[in-house]
């Protein structure tokens, strides 16, 4: 769990990663004393990592100083660029471009931000807070998932996180089968043969969210797939895991996909396209399209809906 900024130790990421490093600086700001972090504060904790091998004076410092700065001036950028875009959701002020400070007085909007900054940074907590917060971030998904699909559509949790009154229960072959069954399908001889799904009682193959718009009792009906990871290193390898050649392999008179990959972290860079465009195979639901569809369904907003979320942010921050 995180709880003091010495744990925050500084990443081994590429100076490149833009919005990871604003993520980090944002984090930073959650956890000092004074909730106050500026430019000078990143360049003193990447030259501390650096174990002082060049010091103030030395030669080669002050070069290496302007390009470090340079980065910094750019994580700062994304920053202002959050700032502007999130407006009432940002729980930050930024001062000057180069500092931040956390609001005086934090809303539920800004409440839903500091949970989706801390469902991407799971790299700095022990394991039991990684297991509430990614179980956590896929209920908060459930009616991100409901929103987008058509209003008559059935949505259900797939995964690790239904709770006993969900419509999928059993092993994981059980849970497939009962999918193709609710799609007007049938599971294939793949998976009919092999016995490891029986053995699998806690996976969910791959799949989180199950969304289906029932037509009648026929095969190839309207129906969506989501899957949800906090997890910058493996999210784009994992929207394979909800991919129609996939489930095609497991259901047949599988209609196409829709396709939804959730992730609590920012992939849009300044220009208001997604970085790694060439990476994305599915519909992709950042934590800037998360808080779009937030804002256009203030429902969301509401007491009710967010204790939950209240409860887990106490429990990490």
């Amino acid at each position: 769990m995180i709880k003091t900024e010495r744990q925050l130790r500084v990443p081994d990421w590429s100076k490149n990663s833009v919005n990871r490093w604003a993520d980090y600086i944002e984090l930073l700001c959650l956890y000092t004393d004074d909730h106050f972090v500026a430019e000078d504060d990143i360049l003193d904790l990447f030259f501390e990592e650096e174990d002082g091998r060049l010091h103030r004076g030395e030669s080669g410092h002050s070069e290496r100083s302007d390009r470090l700065s340079a980065k910094i001036e750019n994580y700062f950028e994304i920053i202002c660029y959050r700032s502007s875009m999130y407006t009432e959701s940002y729980p930050f002020d930024v001062e000057d471009r180069l500092s931040i400070s956390i609001k005086a007085s934090l809303t539920v909007r800004h409440l839903h931000y500091i949970f989706l900054l801390l469902c991407s940074n799971i790299c700095f907590m022990d394991q039991e807070s990684v297991y509430k917060v990614t179980h956590a971030f896929e209920r908060y998904c459930y009616p991100l998932m409901k929103i987008l699909m058509p209003v008559d559509a059935q949505t259900e949790l797939f995964g690790t996180t239904r709770d006993g009154d969900s419509l999928f229960k059993g092993n994981l072959r059980a849970r497939i089968g009962k999918l193709a069954d609710c799609l007007g399908a049938y599971t294939t001889k793949a998976i009919d043969q092999d016995d490891r799904y029986d053995r699998i009682c806690a996976g969910d193959g791959g799949l989180d969210i199950v969304s289906f718009l029932k037509l009648d009792d026929a095969s190839h009906i309207p129906v969506a797939f989501g899957q949800c990871t906090c997890s910058y290193d493996e999210w784009i390898n994992k929207q394979a895991s909800i991919s129609y050649g996939v489930w095609r392999r497991k259901i047949e008179s599988l209609a196409p996909l829709w396709c939804y990959m959730y992730v609590p972290f920012v992939c849009h860079s300044i220009s208001g396209k997604f970085e790694q465009p060439a990476e994305i195979h599915t519909c992709l639901i950042d934590r800037q399209r998360i808080l779009n569809l937030l804002e256009r369904h203030m429902e969301l907003y509401q007491e009710e809906n967010s204790l939950e979320l209240k409860k887990l942010i106490q429990e990490v921050w």
